[in-house]
């Protein structure tokens, strides 16, 4: 190889070299937590717009849906807030000191979700707004009183959106098995009586008794359906309209405790009219709206196959499934 292209190559190396130095020696974008509370601090959360407000309370160890109703708290909801959504991180380095930028990304008044943390003494630990704007797939925050916009790398907007329906717990009530002492089931068609006894449940009506096999599917689904009792769906505004169908209801669940306690459950099947249906297309849709004992506030709207686990007539009963 000439001597000049000996010259070329080393010189070529010494680059590459100086190259690699420089970028291991450029010193990494710094980050910092967003939020500023100490997360054992906080005993109240206030998630609002200017159309939804929600308000979330500790009490005691407890946490619970206080705004804009009184319910149990979406666990799941809760534990990603304090995880993903109070541990965020940022680049300590704003995407703009604008403020007439806030509206583009949406941290303004209008169009961001604003996020209020108190301690126990109600004092204001954290106020920030956090939107998704300027047409990208990332979030962005900024303090209250402080003109900079940070950007999220993670999406944070779905995790304090206000939305009741995202915080209120579905659960309703879990009454397990070897709680029940039998429960009386009243629908249009029929009237039956299933008792608990021990590893068996027998089945009566007017016509009819008999223990059920142990592998029948219908009682285990009725058993199910009363252990996880779920819904996303509650009706808590305007339910008076529906105290007319309450009074002859297609089906009434009255489960009769051990502790000598009852829950009742009503059910009511209603329909609405689709919008845009086809004409080879079902022109109403058909929802079931349970009522529990005999309080008209708030309903729970139920699924067709729920109402249709305890309408079941004897012979299903019969059956043993494998």
């Amino acid at each position: 190889m000439k001597r000049s292209h000996w010259i070329t190559l080393i010189i070529l190396i010494v680059l590459i070299g100086i190259y690699f130095i420089g970028k291991e020696k450029q010193p990494l974008e710094r980050e910092m937590s967003f939020f500023s509370a100490d997360s054992a601090a906080i005993s109240k959360i206030v998630l609002f717009t200017p159309q939804d407000t929600v308000t979330i309370e500790k009490k005691g160890n407890e946490w619970k849906l206080v705004h804009p109703v009184v319910w149990a708290v979406n666990e799941q909801q809760l534990d990603s807030f304090f995880n993903k959504v109070l541990k965020i991180e940022t680049s300590i380095t704003p995407m703009s000191e604008d403020p007439n930028l806030q509206s583009m990304y949406k941290v303004d008044d209008k169009e961001a979700v604003q996020v209020k943390l108190f301690n126990k003494s109600g004092k204001l630990l954290d106020h920030v707004y956090i939107g998704n704007g300027a047409s990208t797939s990332y979030d962005y925050g900024r303090k209250q009183g402080d003109k900079r916009i940070y950007q999220f790398k993670e999406n944070l907007t779905n995790l304090v959106r206000p939305d009741v329906y995202l915080w209120r717990s579905p659960n309703i009530t879990n009454l397990k098995r070897d709680k029940i002492d039998h429960i009386d089931v009243t629908y249009t068609k029929n009237a039956y009586m299933l008792t608990i006894l021990g590893d068996s449940i027998s089945y009566t009506d007017k016509r009819e008794s008999f223990i059920i096999p142990e592998f029948n599917r219908a009682q285990h689904k009725i058993i199910n359906a009363l252990e996880n009792l779920m819904t996303w769906q509650f009706v808590d505004k305007d339910t008076e309209q529906y105290a007319e169908a309450f009074a002859n209801p297609e089906c009434k669940i009255v489960v009769y405790l051990k502790d000598k306690s009852i829950k009742t459950f009503t059910l009511i099947r209603k329909d609405t009219p689709r919008e845009n249906a086809g004409p080879n297309e079902p022109q109403k849709d058909v929802y079931v709206l349970m009522m529990i004992d005999d309080q008209m506030t708030p309903l729970y709207q139920m699924t067709g196959d729920f109402i249709n686990r305890f309408t079941r007539a004897a012979m299903h009963f019969k059956v043993e499934y494998d």
